[in-house]
């Protein structure tokens, strides 16, 4: 782009030298339609079209707004002015007039004629550039095809002088510029940019286009008077397609720039609606965006209280967010502008008569044009900030969860548009704070999450990693908690090196208050079960420990049972547990021996109604314990699975490994529930003697 640019002036340079050597060469000759004559005219042409593309070139890469293009076109005027005014008064010979034919008297005056008549053909096309950004701005249909029909009989009326002398003027050139100066009207009218400047921009372009329509005023006076001076006549002589492209392009300069004049003026009274109108739009543009981007309320809030001041121009803001039902998040004063917390709190005083209860009972926008006389605020005390208000609640599912207040210091300050806008801007923030919320929420959940995920694995840990094994005896446990955890456990411990202890147990409930409960049998259990062979008496004494620190209301069923490994001997306690489901190959029943669920009752009450109950396992016989998870885990049609579906299952897979019988019983469920999953927390053991 940079090597174009110079070919294109290194082009448009050597041209114009040949110009100005043709025209010192054949000073004192009149060339008519000689040949050097046609050799100067295709140079000329060709000079100002290669400094069209390099303007064009240019242009490209300074891109200017429609205020700035007008600053250009006042700023190029009155260089060309104060350039052409300079030249104008240098002391030179000028030229002679014989038969319309112009005869330069010196060297200077050829030069001098070639500057300036540069000068001009610059000028003119800059300004067509310019002018034909702002006609097309926009633009319909016929705007495009009227402004080549201008520039088309602009070129027409300029190119009918190239073969006539310097001063003469034929019928048809006149023709041609007739129609251009009709189309230079037709296009003046095309000033649809103007409505689109705000206030400011409206007030420099006015004084611009002011500048711009003397300017050309005056080029036209200069270049169009009869008594011209040797500049008018070096443009002549240099080229009449140049002098009348000038004289055109002027005249387009002058119609225009008045006429965007004297509309920029009309439009001014209304500049000031159009701005907010653009302010309004920006700011719920903003808003739109910081829905999505800002997830603190405090930001949120002084964003809209900004934007609210600039939008309506009101003397005070201020935003509260009020709490939802079973809200936990940030409520109150959120954020305020140009006015104190006492103010605000003196004009929401009163209960009855609150502005906030009136917003929170009608959730309609309440405008009130004269504070000091409107029967729901004549109550409060006069202040001066305060002659008008405009209050707007923020809805969310119907429910009031902030309001947007402004006042204005003279009364009727609001109209409808301000309640429009300030509609839709409490629209917007109301749906910024509940996505707010939510992120908060989500975030909070997500936290919980975590933190729940932390328990269940801890949880975990508090189970047995793995069970010990034995020859005569296979054992296999496995719990699942409904939720992240849960009240089931069970356990072991090795009593000596025949006896093991096996605890299975229940809290009542679910979830983490049961999980914490179950936390503390384990200690209980741990602590107590090698000190209290006897399944009866340790159940006395964790019944003792439970019962002063569980909570009314909750309780803990258990069975704890030890078993002799050596002899098969299984001695069992029931403390209100499901009962044991014990098959062997003679008979297949439910152990219950009779209890209490642990911290229920205390004292003789518990130790009466505890009983121990013994069995000698055989070669093939199952134990299995387990948790109301199991037969209480429901069909889809609501059915339970029952006691005599869990007899059954272990029944069929008697034969099988203890891992085996455990998987069986948890397919079932499964498959009983329907891939559901379990309502309750699920716990089995299985014991088998082998």
């Amino acid at each position: 782009m940079r090597l174009r640019k110079i070919l294109l002036l290194l082009g448009a340079f050597i041209l114009s030298a040949v110009v100005f050597f043709i025209n010192a060469a054949t000073k004192s000759v009149d060339l008519e339609s000689s040949f050097l004559q046609q050799v100067r005219t295709v140079c000329i042409l060709l000079s100002y079209l290669a400094i069209y593309l390099f303007i064009i070139i240019i242009k490209k890469e300074k891109q200017r707004g429609i205020v700035q293009s007008i600053g250009a076109v006042a700023l190029f005027t009155g260089i060309f002015l104060a350039s052409y005014l300079i030249i104008s008064l240098l002391p030179l010979n000028g030229f002679k007039t014989r038969d319309l034919t112009l005869f330069p008297q010196d060297y200077q005056t050829i030069f001098f004629s070639s500057i300036i008549s540069l000068i001009s053909g610059v000028f003119a096309i800059v300004v067509l550039l310019f002018i034909k950004d702002l006609i097309l701005y926009k633009r319909k249909k016929t705007t495009l095809r009227n402004f080549l029909i201008l520039v088309g009989s602009l070129l027409a009326a300029s190119l009918s002088q190239l073969m006539n002398k310097p001063l003469e003027e034929t019928v048809i050139s006149k023709i041609f510029t007739v129609i251009a100066i009709l189309m230079i009207i037709v296009n003046s009218f095309r000033l649809a940019w103007i409505a689109y400047l705000p206030r400011r921009e409206k007030i420099y372009s006015l004084l611009y286009s002011l500048l711009a329509f003397f300017g050309f005023l005056v080029i036209l006076i200069i270049i169009s008077s009869e008594e011209g001076g040797w500049t008018e006549k070096g443009i002549h002589y240099y080229s009449s397609a140049l002098f009348t492209f000038l004289q055109l392009t002027s005249t387009l300069g002058a119609v225009y720039f008045g006429m965007s004049f004297s509309s920029t003026l009309f439009h001014l009274p209304t500049a000031e609606a159009f701005d907010r109108k653009q302010t309004e739009i920006s700011s719920l543009h903003n808003l739109s965006r910081l829905i999505n981007q800002v997830f603190d309320l405090k930001d949120l809030a002084e964003t809209a209280t900004k934007m609210t001041t600039e939008v309506i121009q009101a003397a005070s803001v201020w935003l509260e967010i009020i709490p939802t039902e079973g809200s936990f998040h940030k409520s109150g004063l959120m954020s305020y502008r140009n006015i104190s917390v006492e103010e605000i709190e003196t004009i929401l005083s009163g209960d009855e008569k609150s502005i906030r209860k009136i917003i929170c009972q009608t959730k309609k926008v309440l405008m009130i044009d004269d504070v000091g006389a409107d029967k729901r605020t004549k109550h409060l005390p006069k202040m001066k900030k305060v002659g008008s208000m405009l209050v707007v609640p923020l809805l969310s599912h119907q429910n009031v969860i902030g309001i947007l207040y402004a006042t204005k210091e003279i009364e009727y300050g609001f109209d409808q548009d301000d309640v429009d806008i300030l509609s839709g801007f409490a629209d917007q923030v109301a749906i910024a704070i509940e996505n707010a919320r939510l992120i908060e929420k989500s975030f909070e959940k997500e936290r919980l999450q975590r933190e729940l995920m932390l328990a269940q694995e801890m949880q975990k840990r508090l189970l047995p990693q793995q069970l010990p094994q034995f020859p005569t005896a296979d054992l296999k446990a496995v719990s699942s908690p409904a939720l992240e955890v849960g009240g089931d456990y069970y356990d072991y411990v090795q009593i000596s090196d025949d006896l093991v202890g096996i605890v299975i147990g229940d809290v009542s409930g679910k979830g983490v208050g049961a999980a914490f409960y179950m936390a503390e049998v384990k200690g209980i259990f741990q602590s107590l079960a090698k000190i209290f062979r006897s399944p009866r008496e340790f159940m006395i004494k964790a019944n003792e420990s439970l019962v002063t620190s569980i909570d009314k209301g909750s309780f803990i069923s258990l069975i704890y049972s030890t078993l002799n490994v050596q002899t098969g001997e299984l001695i069992i306690a029931r403390a209100g547990h499901c009962p044991i489901l014990y098959i062997s190959d003679s008979k297949q029943e439910y152990l219950k021996p009779d209890g209490l669920g642990l911290g229920l009752k205390t004292g003789k009450i518990f130790e009466e109604n505890i009983q121990e109950k013994k069995i000698m396992m055989k070669s093939g016989d199952v134990c299995v314990f387990y948790t109301d998870g199991v037969t209480e885990s429901r069909s889809p049609s609501g059915e339970e699975f029952g006691y005599e579906r869990l007899m059954d299952v272990v029944s069929t897979n008697k034969k099988k490994t203890s891992e085996e019988i455990k998987e069986a019983i948890i397919q079932t469920v499964w498959n009983y529930t329907d891939a559901k999953g379990y309502h309750d927390d699920l716990t089995i053991f299985v014991v088998k003697w082998l």
